[in-house]
């Protein structure tokens, strides 16, 4: 993804041009390791689903899988509505157990907030880890239940889908991203940890 609020240009990133509605696909081991490491429990819905890479990690660890997008770009055997999130009510998605998203940068916050009102579980969103600074946010996040933060490295890069699309290299990613995860009902500080592509590399000990 491009972050649309501050641009990766000082940090050498790949420069694309803006996707008219911020589709932008993350790598597939950023959804398949949340899954290994993070317990969710029922169904999940991704409201922002793209192509469905989110709901085909869920679906190959057992889960039952739905999606959602403002454009049907054609997901692979996941029940799918092509509404609008933000603007049409939860309605035939109810009970909602667990949203699991990349939300479009440019409408995060309004994302979070409404997945927060609607899942009985967890909230878990893919977001810039600049998410934690900032002091109005960091105050709004503050009264939220959000349960952890996971830092994922390498850097990801999320090109816009029609780069994809289109058979273009993704490049390498040069902005730092983290999975937000709340959990409805929590009440304390969050864990911070991180959730690293090349699970079997040897950690480096020393100063």
């Amino acid at each position: 993804m491009t972050d649309v609020t501050e641009s990766p240009r000082d940090l050498k990133a790949h420069l694309w041009a803006r996707d008219e509605h911020d589709w932008y696909v993350e790598p597939r081991w950023t959804s398949m390791r949340l899954f290994q490491e993070e317990r969710f429990s029922g169904r999940i819905l991704d409201p922002a689903c793209g192509k469905g890479r989110i709901l085909d990690a869920a679906r190959d660890v057992g889960f039952d899988t739905y999606g959602s997008d403002v454009i049907d770009r054609g997901t692979d055997g996941h029940r799918f509505s092509q509404v609008d999130w933000l603007s049409r009510p939860a309605v035939g998605w109810c009970p909602i157990d667990n949203i699991v998203s990349n939300p479009p940068f440019s409408h995060a916050e309004p994302f979070v907030r409404k997945a927060l009102e609607h899942a009985s579980g967890k909230v878990a969103m893919l977001l810039p880890s600049k998410w934690l600074h900032g002091d109005e946010r960091s105050r709004w996040l503050q009264g939220t239940p959000l349960r952890r933060v996971l830092f994922l490295t390498p850097r990801p890069s999320m090109p816009p889908g029609g780069v994809l699309d289109a058979g273009q290299s993704p490049g390498g990613g040069r902005v730092d991203f983290a999975w937000f995860i709340w959990l409805k009902g929590f009440d304390g500080r969050p864990e911070i940890g991180w959730l690293r592509r090349d699970v079997d590399k040897p950690e480096k000990t020393g100063v």
